[in-house]
């Protein structure tokens, strides 16, 4: 096999871990994650530019910083239970911030035994690659890789030990909702059932709530201080305009209408699977229907 055919094997492997994993944690990544992990891949997969390894280590090094502002901020770290300054500083260090970013302020007996997740050994993978990403980042002469299989090398670490960090993350965040997935759709629908639905009741002059349809739950945060699960779905409602008697006469109107809502249920870190105290929130959204209702701007000429 010559150097061109093995150049083009490295840059497909580095390329399909980074977009496989945009693809499978697509719920814990934001668009702009989505526009790194999209750069790091066109910076590797450049073959004439002798610094893509460079580039690629930069767009994977702002991924990894990203995501521990987004799932690890540093005032969140010091509230939890479990930690312990271990820096003269008293901030957290970068192992703590990782072990937040997988498991909140859920305490580690509960991680371990219940959960069944061991952060350590993705802790030390993980910082040993952002160090080695370190050395590309600030590359200087007699740092620059410029071998192709050891830029390979390099490049498919980081991006296999990004990927394990946000397969630990989804697996921790799985094994917490699933002893109460069923007890978190019942919660999601007896709430819009018992909730005025003031978004909808804007709409017409009554309306008949049908259906209730539940199509996603997930954890959308893991604090300090507690947990908060999401439930996303679709309501089914009879709009009405006039009363039924108009109705009847054929001077109303009604209209099946479907709308998303979501709603989410914040229950305490230190009892994560009791809904007995939950704070609860719904909302309903209609802006599609508004949009539809807008007045277009052309027709004013």
């Amino acid at each position: 096999m010559n150097s061109k055919t093995q150049l083009r094997e490295v840059i497909v492997t580095s390329s399909a871990i980074l977009d496989d994993v945009a693809k499978r944690h697509k719920s814990l990544l934001d668009e702009f994650s989505m526009k790194v992990i999209s750069g790091a891949v066109k910076a590797f997969s450049d073959a004439t530019n002798p610094l893509r390894l460079n580039f690629h280590s930069t767009a994977i090094r702002i991924l990894y910083e990203h995501l521990m502002d987004s799932y690890s901020p540093i005032e969140e770290v010091m509230k939890a239970a479990w930690y312990k300054p271990e820096k003269d500083d008293g901030k957290p260090t970068r192992g703590q911030r990782i072990k937040f970013a997988v498991q909140g302020g859920l305490s580690d007996a509960l991680v371990s035994q219940q959960l069944s997740i061991d952060v350590a050994p993705l802790r030390k993978r993980l910082l040993d690659a952002v160090d080695q990403l370190s050395k590309q980042v600030h590359g200087r002469e007699n740092t620059l890789v410029s071998d192709p299989d050891e830029q390979d090398a390099i490049a498919v670490a980081s991006a296999q030990a990004m990927a394990s960090f946000l397969d630990l993350l989804a697996e921790c965040r799985a094994a917490v909702i699933e002893p109460i997935e069923e007890r978190l759709d019942e919660t999601a629908v007896d709430e819009i059932v018992n909730s005025s639905l003031a978004e909808i009741d804007e709409l017409a002059s009554h309306f008949s709530l049908e259906e209730v349809y539940v199509n996603h739950t997930r954890v959308a945060a893991i604090r300090h201080d507690a947990i908060v699960y999401r439930a996303e779905g679709t309501v089914s409602v009879i709009l009405q305009w006039g009363s039924n008697s108009d109705v009847r006469r054929g001077d109303g109107a009604e209209l099946d209408q479907r709308f998303p809502f979501t709603a989410e249920v914040e229950v305490p870190i230190s009892d994560p699977w009791n809904f007995d105290d939950a704070a609860v929130l719904s909302w309903v959204d209609t802006t599609e229907w508004h949009d539809a209702m807008a007045p277009d701007p052309s027709d004013e000429y």
